[in-house]
This record gives C-alpha cells, sequence and structure tokens, in this order.
C-alpha cells in the first residue's frame, strides 16, 4: 500500500539517478493516489531544457522516486501552480549563479515563485535544498535495491 495524499498539496520530489544526484520535481496533488509532476527537464534533448506538466500517480512512481516531501498547499488546485510555474525561464537566476541551469535549480525557482504567492512559505531554500538532499539520501539506497518511497510531512525547513 502506498501512502495516501492530501488533495491540493504541494510535494517536493526527488527521484533516483544513476549519477548519485537526483532529478527534483514539485508534486501537486489533485486526489489521495495522482496529481501533477511539474519540473524542468532535458530527457529528449540534452541540451535542451522545457517545462513539463505530466501525470502522476502513487501506484506507477513508486521507482525511482525516492521521496515526496509536503512544502505547500495550493488553495486553487493544479492549473493555478501549472500557470504560474510554465513561465519560469529555462536559465539559472541571477541569485543562483553561478551554477549551470538543471532541474534542481528550476526547483529552486519554483519554490520561490510559491513563496512569493503564498503557497509556499520556505525559511531559506538553502536549508530546504539540503533538508530535502539529506532525506532523499537515507531513503536513496533502499529505493535503489527495489524499496518504495518515503513520505515525508514534517518538512521543518517550511511551514505548513
Amino acid at each position: 500500500m502506498h501512502p495516501l495524499l492530501t488533495p491540493n498539496a504541494i510535494y517536493a520530489a526527488l527521484y533516483w539517478r544513476a549519477d548519485g544526484k537526483y532529478h527534483w520535481a514539485l508534486i501537486v496533488a489533485e486526489s489521495p493516489v495522482s496529481g501533477k509532476k511539474l519540473h524542468a527537464t532535458n530527457l529528449e534533448d540534452p541540451t535542451t531544457w522545457r517545462y513539463a506538466s505530466d501525470e502522476f500517480d502513487v501506484s506507477s512512481e513508486w521507482k525511482p522516486l525516492v521521496i515526496l516531501a509536503k512544502i505547500g498547499v495550493a488553495p486553487q488546485g493544479t492549473s493555478c501552480v501549472d500557470c504560474l510555474l510554465c513561465t519560469i525561464p529555462m536559465a539559472t537566476p541571477v541569485c543562483d549563479s553561478p551554477h549551470p541551469f538543471t532541474c534542481r535549480i528550476w526547483f529552486r525557482e519554483a519554490v520561490r515563485v510559491l513563496n512569493g504567492q503564498g503557497m509556499v512559505t520556505c525559511r531559506a531554500i538553502n536549508a530546504l535544498e539540503k533538508e530535502l538532499t539529506m532525506l532523499g539520501d537515507e531513503n536513496g539506497n533502499s529505493v535503489a535495491l527495489g524499496r518504495p518511497w518515503k513520505l515525508h510531512t514534517d518538512v521543518e525547513s517550511v511551514v505548513l
């Protein structure tokens, strides 16, 4: 049995990658078992990043999903969040320079946008990234061995 999501909740999602890093995304729950995965991806062309809004279902995302961590609430649901995040440029913001653009950089900017809209209350983006990475690292090896992802609802770096 997979953990149940809270409808309209916003979750940080970390996916296991073979290089030891994570793919960073946001999930907006539409029901206890499904929602939208919002993220930046370059899978189709490694030289070009694009925004993606994909279907998410807990029964099919157990691997390589490592963790979901509740970080906010979208009172108007998925479409409102999607409309905000699809406008984020696929480039590193000045505040994250000199790091090259990646899904992690996009995630950081997405949290800032949602924070500005009151959907996420993040104390410090660096602290959130560090905490999520730690939670991912704690479960990453288990997922690599075929065990399920974990749901966290007590992230210290955000106020729910």
